[in-house]
């Protein structure tokens, strides 16, 4: 199945796709890349531009831990980068001493920030290839990332601090292509 065939599937008014049909179709993915990637981004113009050749049945999702350094330099669609820099520059401003609602997200994300030094919900990444030079895309998630950058650059959250993260791997060879993706260091 490739990311374009989601939109064949049934979707809300707000162009949400059904949680049910999306767990018939991909069972081995977990729920929250479900609900994360599929459901809430499988319609949208910016995510059919970026993976719609992608082939989303063999992706292998695994939650796992990675520190800032690991994920700093992953690369961003171009069309979402302007919104990472404009959530890296609010969380700039927060300090010890000052509120940490200048991070803008709600009263308990920003609390969950304050007492963690981390998200609340793992983003989701793609592992790539560029010619066996490997590295991450972020594929959701932007307001979390800039925020994270904006923080360890503040010092508020150490670089080798870890953080939990959906990554997601090729499971058969030759069925990974971002052909559209530029590669962005």
């Amino acid at each position: 199945m490739k990311f374009k065939d989601l939109m064949g599937l049934h979707s809300d008014q707000a162009g949400n796709i059904d949680i049910d049909e999306l767990i018939l179709k991909l069972p081995n993915t977990p729920r929250d890349v479900l609900e994360q990637f599929y459901r809430d981004h499988g319609r949208k113009d910016q995510f059919q531009e970026q993976y719609s050749e992608l082939d989303i049945y063999n992706l292998s999702w695994e939650l796992i831990s990675v520190t800032f350094d690991e994920i700093s330099c992953a690369t961003v669609f171009p069309g979402f980068q302007e919104w990472v820099n404009t959530c890296y520059i609010k969380s700039c401003g927060v300090s010890i001493d000052s509120d940490w609602k200048l991070i803008g997200h709600t009263k308990q994300t920003v609390m969950y920030w304050e007492h963690n030094r981390t998200w609340k919900r793992a983003p989701l990444f793609l592992e790539l290839d560029y010619e066996l030079d490997y590295g991450l895309h972020l594929v959701e998630g932007h307001s979390r990332f800039g925020c994270l950058k904006g923080l360890v650059s503040k010092g508020l959250i150490p670089e080798n601090k870890t953080h939990k993260v959906w990554l997601a791997k090729k499971c058969i060879t030759n069925s990974f292509t971002l052909l559209t993706l530029p590669k962005i260091l």
